[in-house]
């Protein structure tokens, strides 16, 4: 009880993250939020793990 099991329409908003680059969702303990400054960084840097939705 009091764990998110699924979440569906998932939305950021960028008032509430500010300088932020890198979250991870309070009771989500599987998912990060990173900033199109650090998906980007990722993907030059060639990682092949990283799965990317936007958000």
């Amino acid at each position: 009880m009091g764990h998110y099991r699924n979440v569906v329409g998932l939305k950021v908003d960028p008032e509430k993250v500010g300088d932020a680059h890198i979250f991870r969702p309070w009771g989500w303990p599987v998912a990060l939020i990173v900033s199109e400054r650090v998906k980007r960084a990722l993907e030059d840097e060639g990682l092949s793990g990283p799965r990317f939705i936007e958000v």
